[in-house]
């Protein structure tokens, strides 16, 4: 059955009266986002960041932003962990042995620590984030994480994984120490490996061995005394020619 003229034109004035309110509103949304942009912008010269609808973040939320982000960047090492179902008391006594390896531990909002560590050169960690998540930080230098890794409560790296293995509602998922990304197995690694004392004496000690014995001892000198005697030696490689032709 085919509509009446009277439909068809009911409809044709329905479609004019949607097409002219859309036309009507299509300024405004554009000058809601050229608002929007011309926010954005005095925020971020500001130092300030917005959400995406244009809204200042909550005080609560820029200040754990800001105490994440300097976790990421003041601290040689920091780890991922996932805490599962972990009561007060077990948190506590983490907390305390991480301490006592020269460990901090935070329990980390996943959306605001995401959002932080994209900011980094670390952001290829966030895959990690998932679930009740913990970092694991440490600041502590490579040469005094040697001496203390071997004590009777190990420090460092060796200290913070012997805690973690401790925990059976502890997994440890990965994280960076210095400025590489480092997995588990990246970790076992590096704690059976020797420190850094240790590597440089072998190495002094492979030159010493191979006839080296005067360049580790111009190494060890005085930066002044060594330009001198480098200087001295080449003088007299220039003056081997000439003595030559004579």
């Amino acid at each position: 059955m085919f509509p009446s003229a009277r439909g068809i034109a009911a409809r044709s004035v329905r479609s004019l009266t949607t097409i002219r309110q859309y036309a009507s509103t299509t300024p405004h949304i554009s000058g809601s986002r050229a608002a929007l942009q011309k926010t954005r912008a005095a925020a971020e010269a500001a130092g300030k960041k917005l959400t995406n609808y244009g809204k200042e973040f909550r005080p609560q939320k820029t200040f754990l932003h800001q105490t994440y982000s300097n976790i990421l960047a003041s601290n040689r090492i920091m780890l991922i962990c996932q805490h599962n179902n972990m009561s007060v008391p077990e948190l506590i006594q983490l907390r305390n042995e991480l301490t006592a390896a020269g460990a901090e531990m935070k329990v980390v909002r996943l959306g605001i620590f995401a959002a932080a560590l994209r900011e980094t050169r670390y952001a290829n960690l966030a895959p990690l984030i998932n679930g009740p998540t913990c970092v694991i930080s440490c600041n502590m230098s490579a040469e005094d994480e040697e001496l203390k890794s071997g004590g009777k409560v190990p420090q460092g790296l060796a200290g913070i994984r012997k805690v973690v293995e401790k925990h059976r509602k502890m997994i440890l998922l990965g994280g960076k120490v210095d400025d590489s990304l480092v997995s588990v197995e990246d970790m076992e690694k590096m704690v059976e490996m020797p420190g850094i004392q240790t590597l440089r004496s072998q190495v002094v000690g492979l030159l010493s061995q191979a006839g080296g014995g005067r360049l580790v001892q111009l190494l060890g000198m005085n930066p002044t005394l060594l330009v001198l005697n480098l200087d001295a030696h080449a003088k007299s490689g220039d003056s081997k020619p000439d003595e030559a032709q004579a």
